[in-house]
C-alpha cells in the first residue's frame, strides 16, 4: 500500500473537527502523549525532547501529509514532545481507535505497517539531510523541504536552530545572508513566511537538495 493510500485509510478515523494551532503552540502534553497520533494537514511541527538543564533536542520535523506519534500503537514516549513551528492544522486520530481498527481490518494493519515503514525511512532522510554538511547546506535544504509553492513559514531562530543543530546566532545571521543574498525574500502580506528562489536554494544545499525539497 503506498503512503498516500494508507494515509486516506487512517485519517478516516480522526477527529471531525481539525485543531487550528498558531505557531509555538504544544500538543500531546506528558499526560496524553500515548493518547493520540496527529496528521498534518497544513504546517509544519516537531517532535522534541527536553534535557534536565533545559536544552531541547529535536528528534523529527514534520510536513503536510505526516502522520506523528503512529509509534504508539507499540511504545509510549511520555518524555516527547509535540510543537508546531508554523501556523497549523492538524486531526488527532485516537490511539485506542486506530489499535481497534488495526486488528479487526487487514487494510488498517497494511496502511500501519506501510506508514512506519515510511517513517523510518523518512525520519532517516532527514537526519542526513538537516545533520550533515555545514550550517548554511543544513539550513536550505530544510527550506527546500519545508517550501509549498515556493514559499516558507519561518520558524523562530531559536528552533530553526535546534532542527538544523546551530545556534540562534548562527540560524538569524545566516537567513540575513540569504535574504541579502536574494535567495529568500519576504513575503509583503504575511511577515512570518518568507518567498524561494528554489535555484539558488539548491545551489547552496548541496547533492541532497533533490531528495530533501517539497
Amino acid at each position: 500500500m503506498n503512503k498516500a493510500d494508507a494515509l486516506n485509510l487512517i485519517e478516516k478515523l480522526a477527529e471531525p473537527s481539525a485543531l487550528t494551532l498558531p505557531s509555538d503552540a504544544c500538543l500531546g502534553h506528558h499526560a496524553e502523549d500515548g493518547t493520540y497520533a496527529h496528521l498534518v494537514l497544513s504546517g509544519l511541527a516537531m517532535r522534541c525532547q527536553y534535557t534536565q538543564d533545559g536544552e531541547r533536542q529535536v528528534c523529527r520535523v514534520y510536513r503536510p501529509g505526516d502522520l506523528i506519534g503512529l509509534e504508539m500503537l507499540a511504545v509510549s514516549t511520555p518524555s516527547l514532545m509535540i510543537e508546531t513551528i508554523a501556523p497549523s492544522v492538524i486531526k488527532r486520530i485516537a490511539i485506542k481507535r486506530l489499535r481497534i481498527a488495526q486488528q479487526n481490518d487487514p487494510r488498517m494493519q497494511s496502511a500501519v505497517m506501510s506508514l512506519l515503514a515510511s517513517e523510518v525511512m523518512d525520519g532517516q532522510q532527514l537526519k542526513i539531510s538537516f545533520g550533515t554538511g555545514s550550517a548554511m547546506r543544513r539550513i536550505c535544504r530544510f527550506l527546500l523541504w519545508a517550501a509549498n509553492k515556493d514559499e516558507v513559514a519561518l520558524p523562530n531562530r531559536e528552533k530553526l536552530g535546534s532542527i538544523i543543530a546551530t545556534t540562534t546566532e548562527t540560524a538569524s545571521r545566516m537567513i540575513a545572508d540569504l535574504k541579502r543574498q536574494g535567495v529568500i525574500s519576504k513575503n509583503p502580506v504575511f511577515g512570518c513566511r518568507v518567498q524561494i528562489n528554489r535555484e539558488k536554494l539548491c545551489e547552496r544545499a548541496g547533492t541532497l537538495c533533490e531528495q530533501s525539497a517539497a
